[in-house]
């Protein structure tokens, strides 16, 4: 128990500075500290789907992330060196160990083709048409990459266990912590009572961390996009657009199906506003994400989003156009329980 909340301690301290690229470095509170979590989890699987295009994602390279994230908690020790940043630290790790110590042994998904594809991801860089392996390494998440990339020399092997449960510990504080904050002012809005109801939730069907698999870390994402949204509603900056985008983004890439989250956010932007938008350097960071993230699928599968035919390209040598026919025609019978 205390080496899991060890490890789960340092790699909170470790992840979560990445975090201050879209969350700034003004406000010590736990509550900027959950974010920065977050979205340090979505800068670091941006570095891990770039470098993969040049290097195996091995021990050694993805130990460089250590010294860099120490670089920024000095730089920025005035948000980062102090009582508040440590019983952040000290939260998170104790829900990441009662969510991995509680874990059980069924892992169907992991075993078939998650810590599989890690293992690739681990030894090899990116592999042209590496869905003729197997037709599951098309449908990988983001979640798979930050995974890979957690493996360094410091947690060895033992990285690849805490990715998801960085972001249920994240979205978990987060949601607390302001209901906490409601209750003593006896602010009971809309928003207070969406943070309990899915809190509820939470606590009562996701709490088994064997099973969150790549849907999980999605729903937390979705959880907490939908809170930023309601918080904010109309008084959103060009800051804070941008950082739901980077979430949305996050949630697509953890989870495809739920692209229609995606596509409704950017119907939500004001004309107004998209100029400022394209002037953002957290949105142009956001799109470049997306840019590598497709030319990663394109590399991997022949496909934008496999196995969605139309946008696979038959003049690849890698793609067989018929096979992805079949595999589409099969997921669609799986999901319909046919």
């Amino acid at each position: 128990m205390l080496e899991v909340f060890f490890y789960s301690f340092l790699i909170t301290i470790l992840f979560t500075p990445f975090g201050v690229i879209f969350t700034g470095h003004g406000d010590n509170s736990i509550l900027v500290y959950s974010k920065q979590l977050l979205f340090g989890l979505f800068v670091l699987s941006f570095i891990a789907v770039f470098l993969n295009f040049f290097f195996p994602l091995g021990k050694v390279l993805n130990s460089v992330s250590i010294p860099i994230s120490i670089f920024i908690l000095i730089y920025f020790r005035k948000n980062f060196l102090n009582l508040k940043f440590i019983k952040f630290c000290i939260l998170s790790s104790f829900i990441i160990t009662l969510l991995i110590l509680e874990s059980e042994v069924y892992r169907p998904d992991a075993g078939l083709y998650h810590l599989p594809y890690i293992g690739i991801l681990n030894s090899e860089k990116i592999i042209a048409g590496i869905t003729n392996l197997h037709s599951r390494y098309g449908h990988i998440s983001i979640i798979q990459y930050l995974s890979a990339y957690s493996q360094n020399m410091l947690f060895d092997t033992n990285g690849i266990v805490f990715p998801a449960a960085l972001i249920a510990s994240s979205v978990i504080i987060n949601f607390v912590y302001q209901i906490y904050k409601y209750n003593i002012k006896q602010h009971f809005n809309f928003h207070f009572f969406f943070l309990l109801f899915v809190s509820i939730y939470i606590f009562y069907k996701m709490n088994r961390y064997s099973e969150y698999g790549n849907d999980a870390p999605a729903h937390f994402l979705v959880f907490f996009l939908i809170s930023e949204l309601i918080l904010y509603k109309n008084k959103s900056s060009i800051s804070d657009i941008a950082n739901n985008l980077a979430l949305c983004l996050f949630i697509v890439l953890n989870k495809v199906m739920l692209v229609v989250i995606g596509l409704t956010s950017l119907l939500i932007i004001s004309k107004k506003k998209i100029l400022s938008l394209l002037k953002n350097i957290k949105f142009v960071f956001v799109v470049l994400f997306f840019i590598v993230y497709i030319l990663k699928n394109i590399i991997s599968t022949g496909c934008i989003l496999y196995p969605l035919k139309f946008t696979c390209y038959n003049n690849l040598s890698w793609v067989t156009i018929s096979e992805i026919k079949e595999i589409s025609a099969a997921g669609e019978a799986w999901s319909k329980g046919i």
